[in-house]
C-alpha cells in the first residue's frame, strides 16, 4: 500500500483499525472495508475508519441472540481480518507497530452516554455497557490515564 499510495505508515493505519475492532468485537472487518482515498490529481489520504455496525455483538437476530450467555457469546465472536481470534490479531499488529491508539471515556461516560440513547431498549444498552465494561477490564493499556 505504502508503495501504491505513497501513503507513510499504513501498518500504523491498520493497528488502530483492528485496536478498534478487537475492542468493541467488529466482527465484520475485511478486505473490503479497509480503504484509502484517492482526489482527482491522484494523490492519496487515509479513509476514516468505517464500517463498525457489526461490532458490540450486534447481530441479535442470528449469531449473538439476547438470551445467549454474554460472555461466551463474546468469546466465539471472530473477525475476519487476518486472523480467527482478536487478540491473536492485535497481538501481532502490536508487535509490529506498537500500539497507536488509546482511548480516553470512563465507565461513567459509557453509562451516561447510554443513559441518553433512549431510542435502544433497556436491554440492549445494558447489553453494550456489558460488554465494554468487559472489554474495558480485558484492554486496560488502552486507555489514557486520567
Amino acid at each position: 500500500m505504502e508503495r501504491i499510495t505513497g501513503l507513510q505508515n499504513f501498518g500504523v493505519y491498520m493497528n488502530k483499525l483492528l485496536t478498534i475492532d478487537a475492542f468493541f468485537l467488529n466482527e465484520d472487518r475485511h478486505m473490503h472495508n479497509i480503504a484509502v482515498l484517492m482526489n482527482g490529481k491522484g494523490d492519496y489520504a487515509y479513509c476514516p475508519i468505517f464500517d463498525n455496525g457489526a461490532g458490540l455483538l450486534a447481530d441479535t437476530t442470528m449469531d449473538c441472540p439476547l438470551i445467549g450467555n454474554i460472555y461466551i457469546l463474546m468469546d466465539k465472536d471472530r473477525p475476519k481480518t487476518i486472523c480467527s481470534a482478536f487478540d491473536e490479531q492485535l497481538d501481532i499488529s502490536e508487535s509490529l507497530y506498537k500500539i497507536n491508539l488509546k482511548f480516553c471515556f470512563t465507565k461513567k461516560d459509557v453509562t451516561e452516554l447510554l443513559a441518553n440513547a433512549e431510542e435502544y431498549p433497556e436491554e440492549i444498552r445494558q447489553r453494550v455497557e456489558t460488554i465494554i465494561f468487559a472489554q474495558m477490564r480485558k484492554y486496560p493499556y488502552l486507555f489514557l490515564k486520567t
